[in-house]
């Protein structure tokens, strides 16, 4: 008698990872990112690819990226996948650079129309409406568990729905875990280190302390700690090579804003996030906290300071936020890009308002003419431009008094020193001595954030602000978003920061309805 086959222990059998629409249009790189498995993708996935191509900002320019690296991989020649080999598939084969296969997927017994199937059958009573592209794709994963069944398939999506679906059927389901972070590497708030009594005193006294790599062997560069001593601590930040330095500003300095109020950090953690916005050569911060920490006022009055104060650090300040709907979509907004953008924008203005609301609202004053907008031309011209436009006041006493009012903070736009930027039309552009602001940067995909940090040019400065808790967009959660994806991705480098601002300081309401709705 014929001795029979070992099961393969399941660590050795082999895995096909069937991916969703939206696992592709999530990050266009995918294809590289499943080591040596098989990766299969429904013909209806290529159908709705081809739907999403002509889309602007980067839902299109994923769809496209894809499309061409299929092409290219395809152009090379076309094989019949070795898992289907003469089982009726007319799927197309093709290996990976990374020692993995993909496979193009046409489901044959929806070609040949079988009604006996008992997968399908199944599918169909279930999902009623198999004319759906979500009904297709899982119709496409029952065909490959069916014929491939000496291999594990998995159904790989970002849709909450398809895996629920998924699941009801009894296929195996699995999001798309590349790009998450977990709480181990990202969260928990600020540290604390331990530090004897000569210790911290030789701190406060010499602004900086070297200590033993025990101690901060858990620790990254320009991570912001608490050094404390019993019952005292005082907020630091790491160097590296075990140098613990004291911040730039202390507990009772404040920031004046030019032609603005003086911005005092109201508690240990806006002092830290102060601390990196000013640090010139920190190029990329990172901010996440609940609503109402003060992430966004702090920035702007920091990116205000270092662009129309005495040293004029950069030229000017983007502003942006992603243009996530929460509820109905209001349509298309008539007007230019700044009135399209301005309801996005809206927290901006209002944080405009609270830096310079010691100011009296002034009237509309007379255009630039085209002689002063040309004298600006120059860096060191604008720079000089500016340093003598903040030292004019606010308002004219000969003014019609007729004219129309206008908000106090309404020069900086008139001058170029604030411009709002549509995430839309970052592409190709080279931001440089520019201060870049994103607000709510989790509504970003990692590749969009990505795609944002490698704008900027030399002089310039990005800060990605938002709250890992309250994504909007679709397919991103707390852990695979934008925001968190970026910081843990380049946290630990010398020119980046990451901070996690805690404390609620808008309203006593305002804090309540963060920790408890």
């Amino acid at each position: 008698m014929p001795k029979e086959k070992t099961p393969a222990r399941p660590s050795e059998i082999s895995k096909i990872f069937v991916l969703d629409t939206n696992v592709l249009l999530h990050d266009p790189q995918c294809l590289h990112k499943f080591e040596d498995n098989t990766i299969a993708i429904p013909v209806e996935v290529l159908e709705e690819l081809d739907r999403k191509k002509s889309a602007p900002g980067e839902l299109g320019f994923s769809a496209r990226k894809i499309h061409r690296d299929l092409r290219a991989l395809f152009d090379k020649g076309l094989e019949t996948s070795p898992q289907l080999a003469g089982r009726g598939s007319s799927a197309l084969s093709r290996d990976l650079p990374n020692g993995g296969r993909l496979i193009v997927v046409i489901n044959d017994y929806m070609v040949r129309g079988e009604s006996d199937h008992e997968g399908l059958n199944r599918l169909r009573a279930t999902l009623v409406d198999m004319e759906k592209m979500d009904s297709r794709i899982l119709a496409s994963v029952f065909f490959l568990k069916d014929v491939c069944a000496e291999s594990r398939v998995i159904l790989v999506t970002k849709d909450a729905n398809m895996a629920l679906k998924g699941i009801a059927l009894g296929l195996e389901v699995q999001d798309y875990m590349n790009d998450k972070v977990t709480t181990a590497k990202l969260g928990g708030g600020m540290k604390t280190i331990e530090v004897d009594d000569a210790e911290y005193e030789r701190f406060l006294e010499d602004h900086g302390i070297d200590l033993s790599p025990e101690q901060t062997s858990h620790l990254y560069i320009n991570e912001y700690i608490y050094l404390s001593n019993g019952e005292f601590s005082e907020p630091a930040r790491y160097r590296g090579d075990g140098q613990i330095d004291s911040l730039i500003l202390g507990s009772d300095v404040g920031v004046k804003i030019p032609k603005g109020i003086r911005i005092h950090p109201l508690n240990a953690e806006q002092r830290m996030l102060m601390d990196a916005l000013l640090d010139e050569d920190i190029k990329l911060v990172t901010c996440s906290g609940k609503a109402g920490t003060g992430k966004t006022l702090v920035s702007i009055a920091m990116a205000l300071f270092q662009t129309i104060g005495e040293d004029n650090l950069y030229e000017r300040v983007f502003i942006t936020r992603p243009l996530v709907h929460i509820g109905k979509d209001t349509g298309a907004l008539p007007g230019t890009l700044d009135e399209k953008m301005a309801p996005y924008i809206a927290p901006f203005f209002d944080n405009l308002e609270v830096l310079f609301s010691n100011r009296k609202i002034v009237k509309q004053s007379e255009p630039m003419e085209d002689d002063a907008v040309s004298r600006i031309t120059s860096t060191r011209k604008r720079k000089k431009a500016m340093a003598k436009l903040v030292k004019q006041p606010t308002h004219r006493d000969d003014e019609d008094e007729d004219s129309k009012p206008r908000k106090p903070y309404q020069f900086l736009f008139d001058y170029g020193m604030v411009e709002v930027e549509a995430m839309t039309f970052i592409r190709g552009r080279s931001l440089s001595n520019t201060i870049f602001i994103i607000d709510e940067a989790q509504n970003l995909t990692p590749h969009e954030a990505k795609t944002v940090v490698t704008r900027m040019a030399e002089g310039s400065k990005v800060i990605l602000l938002g709250d890992p808790y309250q994504v909007d967009s679709m397919f991103l959660d707390a852990w695979s978003n934008g925001l968190v994806h970026t910081a843990q991705r380049l946290r630990g480098t010398e020119i980046t920061a990451h901070l996690e601002l805690t404390t609620g300081v808008r309203s006593e309401l305002a804090d309540l309805a963060a920790d408890l709705l």
